[in-house]
């Protein structure tokens, strides 16, 4: 049977569910972005359109490769509570991150949650190509949590170099409330970064890994 011809293949691609979970979460992010740019009352126009711009490069990579619907609906999800943060919720200029009745940790939650989402969306990307050259879950297990990792170190040297370039201010390239607290430091904040960054990465990949197991071993049944 041959194959459908590459227009069509991406005609389809554009119209199928995953597309639409994808361009529903590019105008969720892209309308706020819009909005930013004329009010302070929302999030800061940066973050909101670099969200935005990352879902967009996937959505575009589905087109060519097919994605599942698991991956915009967590990727999308991954985004949220960034975002959520930095809204001036509570007042001007009192924003989730730096808000004392969480020991201005909430930066915690946005990388324990955001990694655990991105991990579930990666895996269920790369899952079915790791799973051809390796047949231990286990093995699999580890290499995509230390991928997730590096990206976690990744998003804290843009950091770094954000606040050496650009400086005080709210977003993730700038020193904010989410970078700091009154009793620690910007050292202790971005190790514990990381480890937050360890236990969403080891919950997402292992609740992944579970259900293709749960799955797998229903199908051979």
């Amino acid at each position: 049977m041959d194959s459908l011809p590459k227009e069509t293949s991406l005609k389809n691609s554009l119209l199928d569910k995953t597309s639409l979970i994808f361009i529903l979460f590019i105008l969720f992010y892209g309308i706020q972005g819009i909005v930013s740019i004329f009010s302070n009352k929302t999030a800061p126009p940066l973050d909101i359109f670099a969200a935005a711009s990352i879902i967009t490069l996937f959505f575009v990579l589905h087109l060519f490769i097919g994605f599942k619907t698991i991956v915009p609906l967590f990727i999308g999800m991954g985004f949220f509570p960034h975002i959520l943060g930095l809204y001036p919720i509570f007042g001007e200029g009192i924003t989730l991150y730096g808000l004392a009745s969480l020991n201005y940790h909430y930066d915690w939650i946005v990388h324990s949650v955001g990694i655990f989402c991105y991990s579930i969306a990666f895996c269920s990307i790369i899952y079915p190509y790791l799973k051809k050259g390796l047949k231990s879950k286990f093995l699999i297990f580890i290499l995509v949590l230390f991928f997730m990792q590096g990206v976690g170190a990744f998003n804290e040297i843009l950091e770094y170099i954000g606040f050496d370039v650009v400086g005080y201010g709210e977003g993730f390239l700038e020193f904010g409330d989410g970078d700091s607290s009154p009793t620690s430091g910007p050292w202790q904040n971005s190790s514990m970064d990381m480890i937050s960054n360890l236990l969403g990465g080891v919950l997402g990949v292992g609740s992944f890994l579970f259900a293709k197991k749960i799955d797998e071993s229903k199908t051979k049944h």
